[in-house]
């Protein structure tokens, strides 16, 4: 039966309405793990670019002949492992195989990669046919540890590229160097605060940090200034980059200006 409550009035408006049709977003985390990459045309170019900053292992199965220039040179750096040849159902049964994504213009080969995959519970993508995708590939915009993703669902990939673009346009461009910051002052704090029960009290504290700092603050962020700043973690009491540096306020930069200068000098 469904909980009810007879005491509590719950308005539609409070909580956010479900939009069904959506994709769960997910940052997957494939580092060191095998995944497979059917095809060497410009579609698996950019797949096996995605994972390969995933930090992942990639083998790609193709033949040499047509090889997208990408790909050959990532063969060449061995940057990728190659299999030099087509697709054999046998090649799934690795069980240490994660992920295998296909980019081959052969409808019936690629149905049946999915089939197979299906069959083994590997989450397969084939390029193009949203049917038979467990997860869409999105546009993303990457700054460093930032990476932003657009996804249209299978809908539009074009226009995912394009919403992407003229979202990466209003962001800051020292983003990324930003996060680097935040990321490690977040280690640092947590060789200060290590037991478990500081938790809470961690991610209020850094919520506090993001929030105080603007981006460009963050950006000019030095090691003394995060050692200033934890030194007040105790005391739960985050700094301003202007009291850590030592620079007065507007109202006090002013009274410091009109203490200087009575106007007996012309100046007002």
């Amino acid at each position: 039966m469904p909980y009810t409550n007879p005491t509590m009035v719950i308005s539609d408006n409070e909580f956010p309405p479900v939009q069904g049709g959506g994709s769960l977003l997910l940052a997957w985390q494939v580092r060191n793990r095998k995944v497979l990459v059917i095809g060497g045309g410009n579609v698996a170019a950019g797949r096996i670019l995605n994972l390969l900053n995933a930090d992942a292992k990639v083998t790609v199965i193709t033949p040499s002949i047509g090889l997208h220039p990408e790909v050959h040179h990532r063969i060449l750096k061995r940057q990728v492992t190659h299999i030099d040849r087509n697709f054999r159902p046998s090649d799934l049964e690795d069980p240490d195989i994660t992920m295998v994504l296909t980019a081959i213009d052969d409808p019936q080969t690629s149905t049946q990669i999915y089939t197979l995959c299906k069959q083994k519970r590997i989450p397969v993508n084939v390029a193009d046919v949203p049917p038979e995708c467990d997860f869409y590939f999105g546009s993303v915009h990457r700054d460093g540890p930032l990476q932003v993703m657009v996804s249209t669902n299978g809908n539009g990939p074009k226009l995912a590229n394009i919403v992407r673009k003229q979202i990466a346009e209003t962001l800051p461009t020292n983003l990324g160097e930003a996060i680097v910051k935040v990321g490690s002052l977040r280690k640092k704090l947590r060789k200060v605060a290590s037991a478990s029960s500081e938790g809470p009290k961690r991610m209020e504290w850094m919520t506090r940090v993001c929030e105080t700092w603007s981006l460009e603050e963050l950006c000019d962020m030095d090691e003394d200034d995060m050692e200033n700043l934890l030194s007040h973690y105790a005391e739960n009491k985050v700094m301003t980059y202007k009291e850590l540096r030592g620079i007065p306020p507007p109202s006090e930069e002013r009274e410091v200006f009109e203490e200087a200068f009575d106007g007996s000098f012309g100046w007002f």
